[in-house]
């Protein structure tokens, strides 16, 4: 898998290896993984007020709250975020500001 061969070069330049989930790969390079939880919704909405101060078009987001596509992603709570296929945030509501830093790495 395509996750598998990142780690490989990233072990051969001294890096750390990443988490990243094959199914991530595919699609919107931001998908915000929500439940029914005001908690998820808040995660939600800042993700698109972090995009829209960065430009960042709405299309390049996707919400996954399908309980069989969140299980596909081995994600073990909500909300949880991922950007480029690395998970970057599980169980807990970033901020617009921390959003946007993590958009801009």
């Amino acid at each position: 898998m395509g996750y598998i061969k990142i780690n490989d070069v990233l072990k051969r330049r001294g890096k750390e290896g990443t988490t990243l989930f094959a199914g991530a790969l595919n699609g919107p390079r931001i998908k915000v993984l929500v439940g029914s939880c005001k908690h998820c919704l808040k995660l939600r909405d800042n993700v698109y007020a972090a995009a829209a101060a960065l430009g960042i078009d709405e299309s390049e987001i996707e919400v996954v709250d399908d309980l069989q596509k969140l299980i596909r992603y081995g994600v073990m709570a909500t909300p949880s975020l991922i950007v480029d296929g690395k998970l970057v945030s599980t169980g807990k509501v970033l901020t617009s500001e921390q959003i946007q830093k993590l958009l801009t790495k």
